[in-house]
């Protein structure tokens, strides 16, 4: 049986893919995206709920939250769900946070309040990394006439699809909707359909993918993450979920566990590698988002712009799949990182936050959630 066919595994952004009917995603998991239970009052419960299902690194969902003062929620980084392999300055899980933060404040507008945001408002993090400060806090003002963000209505929807895309190219009017989301300050989206420059972002995305997944270290620490089988997905609803039937029997014929997931030269890497070369070979756009500088609320509005990208994405019926394997900051990387803002054109102190495939592909399910209850701060 060949090794690619036996299981599919991507480690980037917290893969979920069902390989069968068998050893399936637990209704556990996924009750979160039915949103919050109808008896729940208090509107920062109700937000919260809903900002669960934002993307985010490894799907780690790595925030917490203080509802202890009225009215207010104060948002932390979880200090415990960090990547500092892949991600050494942590750059990547504020893009998360800041994700997570827009979706809040779009699903507070769904119920008439204005989610009024303060980042850092204890003071920048620094370049060294993040710490026990919070990124963030969000006042709740009830506003009659606010006007519901509509792209509250696609939440439920939205997907990150790491699917071979069909031959169908995005065209320029998706890329200008797109581009449009994006718009926060200090943040654009720049794109190209061309096929030339999306055979070249190709190339150096793949390369990427090997750098990422043939180190010990940072194939390691995803490997780490990896939830293998539903009753691991059930007992810890984050991190990367390997599921199916034929993953059941690779586990109870000794050809894959927790342990066998770090080697750099097992299935789990060969399969990483092929099923994303083979997502990168079926793509015929590509978008980025740059930001003006590198500071620390560059990054947050990097995740908020993305979060109304993938809604955006999900309203036009177009798939989207972070691949932002080379803009990652630990050395081996490196020089990939500088080819690809030679490609496209950006220099300090611009810079390239995060880079995406987009396309045209059947959505897969619901990714794993835990129930808002476990980021809440005693």
């Amino acid at each position: 049986m060949q090794r690619r066919k036996f299981m599919m595994v991507l480690a980037a952004g917290g893969a979920t893919i069902a390989l069968s009917a068998c050893d399936t995603m637990p209704t556990s998991a996924v009750a979160p995206w039915l949103g919050p239970d109808g008896s729940e009052t208090d509107p920062r419960l109700r937000a919260l709920s809903w900002a669960m299902l934002a993307p985010n690194p490894h799907n780690l969902q790595s925030w917490q939250a203080d509802i202890r003062e009225p009215d207010l929620i104060k948002l932390y980084v979880d200090q415990a769900r960090l990547l500092p392999e892949t991600d050494p300055p942590h750059r990547q899980i504020l893009i998360g946070c800041g994700a997570f933060l827009e979706l809040l404040r779009i699903a507070a507008s769904h119920d008439g309040w204005d989610a009024v945001i303060k980042l850092m408002p204890q003071g920048d993090y620094g370049v060294a990394g993040v710490d026990a400060r919070a990124f963030a806090e969000v006042r709740f003002v009830r506003n009659a006439q606010l006007v519901a963000d509509p792209l509250f209505l696609a939440v439920r929807n939205r997907r990150t699809n790491r699917l071979p895309y069909e031959a169908k190219v995005p065209d320029e009017g998706v890329l200008a909707a797109l581009t449009a989301a994006a718009a926060r300050p200090g943040i654009s989206l720049m794109s190209s359909n061309s096929a030339a420059q999306v055979a070249r972002i190709r190339e150096i995305a793949i390369a990427g993918y090997r750098a990422e997944f043939t180190n010990p270290a940072t194939w390691g620490e995803s490997a780490d993450v990896v939830r293998l089988g539903s009753d691991a997905v059930a007992a810890e609803p984050s991190g990367i979920a390997v599921l199916g039937t034929k993953v059941w029997f690779a586990r109870k014929l000794g050809f894959l566990s927790q342990e066998s997931m770090r080697k750099t030269d097992g299935l789990g890497v060969q399969s990483a590698i092929d099923s994303s070369v083979e997502a990168a070979n079926n793509t015929h756009a590509w978008i980025w988002l740059v930001s003006a500088d590198n500071s620390r609320q560059a990054q947050i509005e990097t995740g908020r712009a993305y979060m109304r990208i993938d809604l955006t994405a999900t309203t036009l019926g177009v798939a989207i799949h972070p691949n932002s394997q080379v803009l990652q900051e630990f050395p081996l990387m490196a020089a990939l990182y500088q080819s690809f803002h030679r490609e496209v054109g950006v220099a300090e102190p611009a810079r390239v936050q995060m880079l995406s495939r987009i396309g045209y592909a059947p959505p897969p399910g619901p990714a794993a959630r835990r129930p808002v209850q476990r980021i809440l701060r005693a």
